[in-house]
């Protein structure tokens, strides 16, 4: 699962930096926000995490279901 977080507070790049995200310039098409990618066992966690360290309010960061092929193609 690739979770973006989008409109994040600016102070949390750390800690989302710490964490694993990765930034996303949105040059690509692709939002313009931290993003992370979890296995399904760990997306609910995460999202909980989200909600409670970054937000600290009731969010539903865009996710998105990816496949192996879609996760190792190459950008064009």
């Amino acid at each position: 699962m690739r979770i973006w977080a989008e409109g994040s507070p600016f102070d949390m790049k750390d800690v989302l930096k710490a964490r694993g995200y990765r930034w996303n310039d949105g040059t690509d098409g692709r939002p313009k926000a931290w993003w992370v990618e979890v296995d399904e066992e760990a997306f609910e966690a995460e999202l909980a995490f989200l909600r409670r360290e970054v937000y600290r309010r009731e969010v539903e960061p865009f996710s998105q279901r990816i496949t192996a092929f879609e996760r190792f193609r190459s950008a064009r």
